[in-house]
């Protein structure tokens, strides 16, 4: 039998190595499904985002609670070739009601292609956040 500097036969030395490393492994599992289990409980989206020609059309889904005064932050940036251009940016309060909310910011938009920044606040931390692509046609 080999025996080892500690005195046990090597395959209990392997089997208590194997037994740790797999605690080990089973405790990181579970860490990470509590993680991505809580990681589902942001319960603000931001939806479809369309320009009508005359203001920015922002649907909200709230699946939580009521929300009063978040904010909605928007920034436009028009897209040309490789260049970015801010031409529109606003911040403002806003309740969320339970399900879909619609929100309408004024903003006129020439012809072109545009990059929106959308972000959500509710308190400190950022709610929801996209970006979105926009073609105003001629």
């Amino acid at each position: 039998m080999d025996e080892g500097v500690s005195g046990e036969p090597a395959e209990h030395r392997f089997s208590r190595g194997m037994s740790a490393r797999y605690t080990g492994i089973m405790l990181l599992m579970a860490a990470l499904a509590v993680l991505a289990a809580s990681a589902g409980c942001l319960a603000t989206a931001i939806g479809e985002v369309t320009y009508d020609g005359e203001a920015l059309q922002v649907a909200v889904e709230n699946s939580g609670e009521p929300v009063e005064n978040a904010v909605l932050q928007v920034k436009i940036m028009e897209v040309d070739l490789f260049e970015q251009q801010k031409v529109f940016s606003q911040a403002r309060h806003i309740n969320l009601d339970s399900g879909e909310n619609n929100y309408s910011i004024e903003v006129d938009l020439q012809p072109g292609t545009y990059r929106a920044f959308l972000n959500i606040f509710i308190g400190d931390e950022r709610g929801a956040s996209v970006i979105r692509d926009l073609e105003v046609a001629v």
